[in-house]
């Protein structure tokens, strides 16, 4: 009992030192921290702070990091907590939750040394301000006190390959009046807001931009917009328009080249070298930029100025000095490789260009120039075609030295100099500026020139010249035709624009008075009739007067000619008709001689064409004799059966009797044209004819006696004629029946026989055919 008694106060000593123990003992993991509350047996915090210092009663600032430690018992409360981890592509933002109070008007907490604000007591000794913390939190694992410190992760900023990052602060010094961009300072890229603080930075839009890649940016005090980045396709430059800088100069357009932008994508270097706010001198080229499009505005592309090979350009610059000399219509001409043919616009005015037309001219290629600092009008080469020459009035140049006379109205210089050059473009293409000088094309090949309504030469310089007319001499108006053949001295060229001004004025101030004048003159001496019969004077003597003129003004005169003259009707009609009277007695005479030739030929083919009948008809007609000789004999004591006989054969009688006449045609033929000429042949022929006609009607005669042969003639003429001397119905009566000779019903017959064989019909009507009774019977039934 004694051992027990004596034992207790030992256990309840080691309990409590048990208990001592393990309310002094404090252990922190590796990833742990211990943050510690004092309760008992300290100071008081002042007024405004919730985080006590080092003896003072409240939660601590300080903090115990992973492992052992051994704390006074009962007087501190600890509290474990997580390290914060921020990632690799976050920032750790950081808002103190006591300190001392930020000044009025700004926003964010001035930054302290403290060790990452895992110093708490550091930060709050130094003067740490309560509020956001310009600094950030890198990625890592960080020992910070929670009660001190609320820890929140953002992303990192990243911009892409293809973008540009816009900053704008919302902290820092105002902007300066008159400026919409903060002045840059240095910060990192705006990763280390304490230097942008420290160094001045302003809050707005800063000039300068982000390219691609990661930032560590604090977000509640810049705030970053992703943007394209400005690309310039090939073949075009990009205007660019500054938002902000010094203000451009009074009489200037655009503003001051200043360097080191690099081509506008530093726009700290920008705003630090002087640029001025407006229009910019230099353009974009085309590529990939990446400009911070709030300070800098960047037009549509547009595209290079593009000569062709057969243009030129004429440039008009619209910023430099003023043209101050009245007489001058063109800038002093500058050395195009001074500014690369007006591509380098800052190169041109160091060099004192002025502003307004230029002298020179682009030729054919393509050029990167800024159309806020020059236009350019295309227009085609001057062209002088074969045949002609330029000749060249310059309205700008030095004062050169008159090579003329009196004799040319105008000044004409040498070429380069102001007025009219000497020496004209020959054939081909030139390339000038037609805005300072004027080009006449002259024709140096001879031109011909119509007064005439409607004709014109290709030329078309004698559009406007119309046929002249004229009063003659009796009171008649003739109208003219004219041509005028000219020529042009290349040499002369010159001062035929100096005294005239062009080729058409020459025509309608010289040449169309004179011409018109001059034969209007002549006219009144002349009657109308004449002027065909003096035609060739006239002719003569304007050529002559034309040639005075035409030399007055240095051209040569090579011919004028009358090409027409229209008389009035009522002064050509009689003559007409007198000429056409007797061209017709011509004509008529002419085609009586070609009639009688066609009949000579007509007859010389008819007999040509007969002579195979001719040859038959001398045969027949010795057939005919012979037989007609027999009959004769025959037919002495039988006169009826010659007769009819003679009527059956009368047609072939005849017949034969006209192959005999042919065949004594032909034996005469061919004893004329053995004996005589032809012009005796057809003589004989028509002899020989009558001869073998007259025999062979003597033969006729002879075989059917006078009075048979002369009616057989009689009805082949009626029947030849085609007369209708016998009725359809013929009726023949009266007479004995007895002639004279006792055959009056065997002439009777035989005239009947006659008709029916002449007319095709028959007269005596045939004895009807009696039908049988049975036959007749039959019908009835």
């Amino acid at each position: 009992m004694t051992i027990l008694l004596s034992a207790i106060p030992i256990a309840v000593i080691v309990l409590v030192a048990l208990i001592l123990l393990y309310n002094s003992v404090a252990i922190a993991k590796g990833d742990q921290i211990i943050m510690l509350e004092r309760r008992w047996f300290g100071k008081s915090m002042p007024d405004g702070r919730t985080v006590a210092l080092k003896g003072e009663v409240g939660v601590q600032a300080r903090i115990l990091g992973p492992g052992f430690h051994l704390l006074i018992p009962f007087i501190y409360k600890v509290i474990k907590d997580k390290y914060k981890i921020i990632g690799s592509d976050q920032v750790g933002i950081v808002t103190a939750r006591t300190g001392v109070p930020i000044p009025s008007g700004q926003f964010f907490a001035t930054p302290v040394e403290c060790d990452l604000f895992q110093d708490g007591e550091t930060f709050l000794t130094k003067g740490g301000q309560k509020g956001q913390q310009i600094h950030i939190l890198p990625p890592g694992e960080y020992r910070i006190n929670t009660y001190l410190f609320e820890v929140s992760s953002r992303p990192a900023t990243e911009i892409g390959q293809d973008e540009v990052g816009i900053v704008e602060a919302v902290a820092g010094k105002p902007i300066r009046a008159g400026r919409i961009f903060a002045d840059p300072v240095e910060s990192d890229n705006f990763q280390d807001g304490g230097a942008f603080i420290a160094n001045g930075g302003q809050k707005g839009p800063q000039p300068d931009v982000l390219s691609p890649g990661f930032y560590r940016i604090n977000p509640l005090i810049f705030s970053v917009k992703k943007k394209r980045a400005t690309v310039i396709p090939s073949g075009n430059v990009g205007m660019v328009m500054a938002m902000d800088g010094e203000r451009i100069p009074e009489g200037r357009l655009l503003a001051k080249k200043v360097d080191g932008h690099a081509n506008f994508e530093k726009g700290d270097q920008f705003i630090i070298k002087g640029g001025e706010k407006g229009r910019q001198l230099d353009v974009l080229m085309p590529g990939t930029y990446r400009i911070n499009t709030d300070l800098f505005q960047v037009s549509e592309p547009q595209p290079w100025v593009n000569i062709d090979a057969d243009q030129v350009g004429i440039v008009t610059v619209l910023e430099g000095k003023t043209i101050t000399d009245p007489s001058k219509i063109a800038a002093d001409e500058i050395d195009l490789n001074i500014h690369q043919n007006f591509q380098d616009p800052n190169a041109f005015l160091q060099a004192g260009g002025q502003k307004g037309l230029q002298i020179p001219v682009l030729r054919a290629g393509n050029y990167a120039i800024n159309p806020w600092f020059a236009m350019i009008d295309k227009v085609d080469m001057i062209r002088v075609e074969i045949g002609y020459c330029g000749v060249v009035t310059s309205y700008v140049g030095p004062e050169g030295e008159d090579l003329t006379n009196e004799e040319v109205n105008a000044k004409i210089v040498a070429i380069g100099k102001k007025g009219i050059w000497s020496d004209p473009l020959q054939p081909g293409k030139h390339p000038l500026n037609t805005k300072i000088c004027k080009v006449d094309i002259v024709p140096t090949t001879q031109i011909l020139l119509n007064w005439a309504d409607n004709r014109s030469s290709a030329h078309e310089l004698d559009s406007n010249l119309k046929t002249i007319t004229l009063r003659t001499a009796d009171a008649f108006n003739v109208n003219m035709d004219v041509s005028v053949i000219i020529h042009i001295p290349m040499k002369n060229a010159p001062k035929v624009i100096a005294n005239l001004g062009s080729v058409k004025n020459m025509i309608s101030q010289v040449l169309e008075p004179a011409i018109s004048s001059h034969f209007r003159n002549a006219a009144q001496y002349i009657e109308a009739l004449d002027l065909y019969t003096k035609r060739k004077e006239l002719q003569e003597k304007a050529k002559e007067h034309i040639d005075a003129v035409l030399k007055v003004h240095h051209i040569d005169s090579k011919d004028t000619l009358i090409a027409d003259v229209v008389l009035p009707i009522e002064l050509t009609k009689p003559v007409t008709d007198r000429q056409i009277a007797e061209q017709e007695k011509k004509t008529y005479t002419t085609q009586k001689e070609a009639q009688e030739e066609r009949r000579s030929l007509e007859n010389s083919k008819a007999q040509a064409d007969m002579q195979p009948e001719v040859v038959a008809s001398e045969r027949n007609v010795e057939i005919a004799k012979n037989k007609a000789e027999g009959t004769v004999k025959e037919a002495e004591g039988e006169k009826l059966a010659a007769i009819l006989k003679a009527e059956g054969d009368s047609e072939s009688m005849q017949k034969r009797a006209d192959g005999e006449a042919y065949s004594v045609k032909v034996k005469a033929d061919a004893t004329a044209e053995s004996t005589t000429k032809v012009g005796t042949a057809e003589a004989g022929v028509i002899l020989a004819k009558g001869t073998s006609n007259a025999q062979a009607y003597k033969l006729e005669v002879d075989a059917m006696g006078r009075d048979v042969f002369g009616q057989i003639r009689v009805i082949k003429e009626i029947a030849a004629s085609n007369l209708k001397l016998i009725p359809d119905n013929l009726v023949i009566g009266g007479g004995s029946g007895t002639g004279t000779d006792g055959n009056g019903m065997v002439n009777g017959l035989f005239g009947i026989a006659l008709m029916e064989r002449l007319t095709g019909r028959e007269f005596v009507a045939k004895p009807a055919t009696i039908e049988p009774e049975t036959h007749a019977s039959e019908k009835k039934g």
